[in-house]
């Protein structure tokens, strides 16, 4: 997977920057394409993915074949009575981190546009990811929205089971630290329904 960011993306970096339709200086849009280019150069994406039959109890829903229940109410709501789901992780890798901790360092303005970068870059790189899983269904077959760790009453910790059954750090270089949060940053984990 070759996901980059283009021109196309800019306006994505100028949300996450906060600008609200202010005009943006000539310097600013030339430190805004700089740190694109870095953050193209610099990202070595990592993905995994598998998909899982699941059933659905009062504890929550349950994956098959992979020893781990999703708890709560919210992902219930969320797949709907799917019966299959898409399990997903997908990283700019950790040269991505160094780089923008090295800027925020020397200069910590284009470390925060190099951050918004890297935001829009990860966020692209999922979107695509859910393409090549869709690709990979039959039929009309395909991924619904992404749902992730820490959302409604999904518990962060989640995180542990996710990657485990991805077997992420082989595949995407993903661990997670003390308080469940992905190592390297720039890094979504997600399921999905697969509908039609």
């Amino acid at each position: 997977m070759d996901t980059r960011l283009t021109a196309d993306d800019k306006n994505e970096i100028l949300r996450y920057l906060g600008y609200r339709g202010s005009e943006i200086t000539d310097g600013v849009e030339k430190r805004i394409e700089a740190c694109m280019n870095k953050a193209n150069e610099v990202s070595k994406i990592g993905y995994s993915y598998r998909l899982f039959s699941v059933s659905y109890e009062e504890s929550g829903v349950v994956v098959q074949n992979a020893l781990m229940t999703m708890p709560g109410s919210s992902i219930k709501k969320h797949l709907a009575g799917a019966e299959t789901v898409a399990f997903m992780c997908v990283t700019l890798g950790r040269a991505f981190d160094v780089e923008v901790e090295a800027q925020m360092v020397k200069d910590p303005a284009s470390g925060v546009i190099l951050n918004a970068c890297g935001i829009a870059l990860i966020e692209k790189a999922a979107d695509e990811l859910q393409r090549l899983i869709d690709e990979s269904l039959e039929g009309n077959l395909h991924t619904g929205v992404r749902f992730s760790p820490g959302y409604g009453d999904l518990p962060l910790s989640l995180q542990e089971d996710f990657l485990r059954i991805l077997n992420a750090e082989k595949y995407a270089g993903i661990r997670l630290n003390s308080s469940y949060l992905c190592n390297p940053s720039k890094t979504v984990t997600a399921v999905c329904a697969i509908i039609d």
